[in-house]
């Protein structure tokens, strides 16, 4: 089905705005179906190479439907699945009995998930703008009967498009707001599931099937067969968790979290300036030192939305390949008389207004380096999403600097998926 600006303006009608629980039905291609489950396959064999554990959840309903399994969740993390093995076979090899896993941030893990969602809803996006806190991807898989998280709501404002790829179905059960609350007072991860299902909307639906639920339903999901869904949020904040991530722009950028020294006891605690002192040293730049509050504010805000345009909406940021295959930046020779193309439809953002240095986003990741008036050229090429060669794209700039410094400059960008080397 073509996903275009028509379908979604259809999408919307249909949901009543977002107002609106829906299915519809045969939304993806069978091809479509076996590439999103081949890149939830290596979405979490990444996942689990990459030892970041935050966001994985294991949970075994014949044990405790509620509670994650930590014993076997970080086995998962040593023992990975093989070559040639199937999920399926890999978790009837690691378990051997029903299951349920829930993983975020699917998109960090998979190019392929990042940039096929991002152009299955791009028309919608340009409709309707970008969710102040962007979007993120989630995949459920297993046989695990009801969600282990019980009846619940979700966060406020985070709006869900669910895709199913199968083989299994899907029924999900949702109550109004309103009713819930006058049923149960509003309980939160309630498991006491079968006296208030007579009271529930119910939606089942398979394989290629698109789930659309706005964030006010409690709701709970069941499937009794082996299934795997990726959910497309939409995360429209509060103010308080908008403010709470620009903020986290301000940590990620200026300061030094890595600082592990230890601050000493301290005599006339109240007086005493080194604290102080202390928490200077963690800044990473005198820049924001001068500014007044405002205008500290306005900057710190300016890099969250950069670095959010840049990944083109995806909250997470993809890992870079020093991540991965311990990529080294200054290891930039193999990027010489390179043809190369950057993923639709991730752009490169940038800004020149900085006197001395040069200031862009790549992916999500905020960089800078020594100013050059070739540089936006070389960008504004990249970002055409054709084929470049990076000697042509260096031509004028090695005027001005010598080879090193430009492939250097293509090397920070590579490095952050900013663009792949075709041949």
């Amino acid at each position: 089905m073509n996903l275009d600006k028509q379908w979604w303006e259809n999408f919307t009608q249909t949901n009543q705005n977002f107002r609106k629980t829906c299915v519809i039905n045969d939304v993806l291609s069978a091809e479509e179906i076996e590439n999103l489950t081949n890149a939830i396959n290596e979405a979490l064999l990444e996942k689990l190479k990459s030892g970041e554990k935050g966001g994985f959840r294991l949970y075994f309903p014949e044990e405790n439907a509620a509670k994650v399994n930590n014993k076997y969740k970080d086995k998962m993390f040593t023992d990975h699945p093989q070559p040639c093995e199937t999920l399926q076979e890999y978790f009837k090899r690691s378990f051997g009995q029903k299951f349920g896993i829930i993983f975020n941030a699917a998109e960090r893990y998979s190019p392929y998930i990042a940039e096929k969602l991002m152009m299955f809803t791009k028309p919608l996006i340009d409709t309707i703008g970008l969710p102040a806190a962007g979007m993120h991807a989630t995949v459920f898989i297993g046989d695990y009967g009801w969600t282990p998280l019980g009846i619940h709501q979700d966060h406020k404002g985070a709006n869900v498009i669910h895709f199913h790829l199968g083989p299994g179905e899907k029924t999900m059960y949702t109550w109004e707001e309103n009713k819930y609350k006058e049923l149960t007072g509003g309980k939160q991860n309630n498991h006491d599931i079968t006296p208030l299902l007579e009271e529930a909307e119910v939606y089942t639906f398979g394989t290629g099937d698109l789930y659309y639920m706005p964030w006010d339903q409690f709701h709970i999901g069941k499937n009794d067969e082996y299934s795997i869904g990726i959910t497309f949020w939409f995360n429209n904040p509060t103010k308080a968790t908008y403010f709470d991530n620009v903020m986290n722009t301000f940590y990620t950028q200026y300061i030094d979290d890595n600082n592990e020294e230890v601050i000493n006891p301290q005599k006339e605690y109240a007086k005493n300036p080194t604290t102080f002192d202390d928490v200077m040293t963690l800044f990473k730049s005198d820049e924001i030192m001068n500014m007044s509050v405002k205008d500290f504010f306005q900057r710190i805000h300016s890099d969250y939305k950069y670095s959010l345009i840049s990944n083109h909406g995806w909250e997470n940021t993809p890992q870079t390949r020093k991540q991965l295959d311990q990529y080294e930046i200054d290891d930039y020779d193999h990027l010489k008389s390179k043809t190369i193309k950057a993923p639709q439809p991730f752009k490169i953002i940038y800004d020149n207004s900085n006197e001395d240095s040069f200031v862009f986003y790549v992916r999500g990741y905020k960089m800078e380096i020594r100013k050059n008036n070739f540089l936006p050229e070389i960008i504004d090429k990249i970002n055409s999403f054709e084929h470049v060669n990076t000697e042509d794209l260096l031509a004028n700039i090695n005027s001005e600097w010598p080879e090193e410094a430009g492939l250097y400059f293509l090397s920070m960008i590579y490095d952050k998926r900013g663009f792949d080397v075709v041949h």
